[in-house]
């Protein structure tokens, strides 16, 4: 029976607890240490919100900022800069019930506590902390270029999302930032590929923010705009400090395009907008960096077949030709077959690499009927359909000698493969044979993509009005001399000890060489190569390759009375790796793993150490050096084989060697290099060692021209 009070005693009050509790509510339930601080530090990791029960005024519950907050309407355009935030806890990101993230994130807070870090698969706590790590980024102590805004608060989070469902126009920049991202593209980007007509392009953009309060969206136009945008940021803010900010930020534009292409419906209704958008980012941004969830749109098969689709490999058939006729500008025919042109000589060029593609290509000449596009400027389209001669200098110079370097690659690839897919050897007389379709084609190159002292100083005025032309002559020189090299490769070392294959090793020198005066050039003229060089792995692969080759020949000819010489040549080679590193984030990620590849073959094998080996055969007396080195070199068998002469050098003299200013202190890529070179002397490697180190070097990332 139930106790009643006496009449007239009130009920006394509960007995309060001897002191309020000193831990959070998260930790006492997991039991955990708080550092009592407001959040704690394991509540702000595990990114949940911190909170104190206690009887009298305390603390309130402390509120994530959500993603809603974060976006900003078109017709409310956020400022330049982040506003600053009061509350001191990380945003929390709109996820999916789906999201694999989210799962893992589920997991971590309310299952397993601090065990989860270990067992959770290291992409998701790869992607976590960098997402942590753009916070850092985006806090209100750092200063960001200004024309970044409502998309880099977006792309925080947005490709969390599932694509399907993303609202995108929510995530379109301003129009002004948009117009200064397509001008970047323009200007420093284009001249690459070449795969938009720029006024047509700028019209569509303009127009799309036209009639997006009133009309829906075209989602093929939004994806080419967000191709764009990703392709822009990510080389203007690619520097050793926001390198990873970089990253994350055209990673989210990126997965905004294929978000666009995904509810187009682009794989079964294929455009010309969308492909454009594909074949960007295909081109400029590296498929790992991209979300797996819509890395598969912008893969070069999945583009041919979205061209093939569009009927963009038969356009030029009578039944496509007469139809066109009725329905298309004459600048929607030109830019199809641009954008075929572009695809096939991709896959013709990157068919003589090594890698998965190697020796093999997918689009053959006789499955097509397509003209080549026209030697013509694109604000001519419209009115002219005069194709001037490949002496005259066009914005589509570049894109029709490239594309004669991929047939003659086609060429090589139909000769090479069937003999090495029986396991037969490549006689010498066929590398002789190809080698004069290679130089042949050097031969057609007009006098501005060269690069002697004559040529350079005939078109100075020409690569100052135009600098993407003065980026094409690099560009065109490093993919024939690197070629070059990797055709006489087999017989590269041979060369050097019989004289039958003595041309071999002259042409590989020489092409090594060549690749890297090119670049010593682009580095002295900087302002004019903007962005900086070294941001193109294109560029710093070739560099890399040839100065492995440089390396290799001074490790088989470490006993050559000019072999210190040929040292210090390599160690400035080393000097300009270096500097790239220091200057680019994807040239030191790239350079790291290829010294990775170097390092591991340059090992184990060693031959005593022979101190009087140079003693025991010492130069003939009375004879220069120089003179023995040419007596040495002289090519047997340009005497006897009767073919075209090794490319022109690239000044009228030998490349001087680079002076670079001594330094206190070496860096470490000049450490490594010196230690290779230190024992050349002692490495043993034989032929099938070095050949197998140059193929995995050139397969070590994805296939660069």
């Amino acid at each position: 029976m139930k106790r009643t009070s006496p009449p007239g005693l009130t009920e006394s009050p509960k007995k309060q607890p001897r002191q309020d509790p000193v831990s959070c509510e998260s930790c006492r339930k997991k039991k955990l240490k708080c550092d009592r601080t407001q959040p704690c530090s394991s509540c702000s990791t595990r990114k949940i919100c911190c909170s104190y029960t206690r009887s009298g005024p305390g603390p309130s519950l402390v509120k994530p900022v959500t993603q809603a907050k974060a976006r900003t309407p078109l017709d409310n355009p956020a400022p330049t800069q982040e506003p600053h935030v009061t509350s001191r806890m990380p945003e929390t990101p709109i996820r999916t019930r789906d999201d694999p993230l989210t799962t893992a994130d589920w997991l971590e807070t309310f299952m397993m506590g601090h065990r989860v870090p270990s067992a959770v698969p290291a992409p998701f706590r790869d992607e976590l902390a960098q997402r942590q790590r753009l916070h850092c980024f985006r806090s209100p102590g750092n200063t960001l270029l200004g024309n970044l805004s409502s998309l880099v608060r977006a792309g925080q989070t947005v490709s969390l999302e599932s694509p399907v469902s993303i609202n995108l126009t929510l995530l379109l920049p301003s129009e002004a930032e948009a117009m200064e991202l397509f001008d970047y593209y323009c200007n420093h980007l284009d001249w690459q590929y070449h795969l938009i007509i720029p006024h047509r392009t700028k019209e569509d953009i303009q127009n799309l923010y036209k009639l997006i309060s009133h009309e829906p969206v075209r989602m093929n136009h939004l994806a080419l705009l967000f191709s764009i945008v990703a392709t822009a940021l990510y080389f203007q803010l690619l520097s050793t400090e926001t390198a990873q900010f970089a990253e994350m930020c055209s990673r989210e534009a990126a997965y905004i395009a294929g978000s666009a292409l995904i509810q187009s419906n682009f794989m079964a209704y294929p455009t010309i907008e969308g492909l454009q958008a594909s074949m960007i980012i295909m081109h400029h941004l590296s498929s790992l960096t991209l979300s797996p969830s819509i890395s598969a749109l912008f893969s070069h098969s999945t583009c041919v077949c979205q061209a093939k689709s569009l009927g963009l490999h038969v356009i030029d058939r009578s039944v496509m030709a007469e139809r066109r006729h009725h329905s298309s500008s004459t600048a929607g025919v030109e830019l199809s077959r641009r954008l075929w042109w572009d695809l096939t000589t991709y896959d013709w060029l990157v068919s003589f690499l090594s890698g998965p593609q190697e020796l093999t290509y997918i689009i053959h000449p006789n499955h097509m009927n397509v003209q080549k596009p026209l030697n013509i400027e694109d604000d001519d389209l419209e009115t002219s359909q005069v194709d001037m001669p490949l002496s005259t200098p066009t914005c589509m110079s570049y894109t029709l000698h490239r594309l004669r370097l991929a047939e003659v690659c086609r060429e090589m690839v139909d000769e090479i493969a069937p003999v090495h897919l029986h396991g037969q050897e490549l006689s010498y007389e066929k590398v002789l044979d190809l080698d004069r379709k290679l130089h042949s084609a050097y031969a057609e190159l007009p006098a501005f993509f060269r690069f002697d002292q004559s040529a350079r100083r005939q078109y100075a005025t020409l690569y100052r009005d135009r600098p993407a032309i003065a980026w094409q002559r690099a560009f065109m020189q490093q993919g024939y001399h690197s070629r070059l090299c990797r055709l006489h490769r087999q017989f590269f070392i041979q060369g050097a000890k019989d004289p039958k294959y003595s041309y071999s090793h002259v042409v590989s020198l020489q092409s090594a060489r060549k690749v890297l005066e090119i670049k010593r050039i682009m580095d002295e003229e900087e302002p004019l190569f903007s962005p900086n060089s070294s941001f193109f792995w294109a560029v710093m692969h070739h560099v890399f390759m040839a100065a492995v080759i440089l390396l290799i020949d001074v490790c088989f000819n470490w006993d050559d009375i000019l072999a210190e010489k040929r040292k210090e040549e390599v160690l400035d080679a080393c000097r300009m790796l270096s500097r790239a590193q220091q200057s680019s984030s994807v040239a030191r990620e790239g350079i790291n793993a290829m010294m990775g590849i170097l390092r591991k073959y340059w090992k184990h094998e060693r031959r005593p150490p022979s101190q009087n080996l140079q003693a025991e055969h010492p130069p003939p007396s009375g004879l220069d050096p120089s003179a023995l080195e040419q007596e040495q070199r002289t090519p047997a068998a340009v005497k006897t084989a009767q073919f075209t002469p090794p490319l022109p050098d690239v000044s009228t003299s030998d490349p001087p060697m680079e002076q670079s200013t001594p330094t206190t202190s070496m860096a470490p890529l000049e450490d490594l290099w010196t230690e290779l070179l230190d024992g050349s002397a002692h490495v043993e490697l034989d032929t099938p060692d070095w050949m197998d180190m140059l193929t995995e070097l050139t397969n070590s990332t994805v296939p660069c021209e």
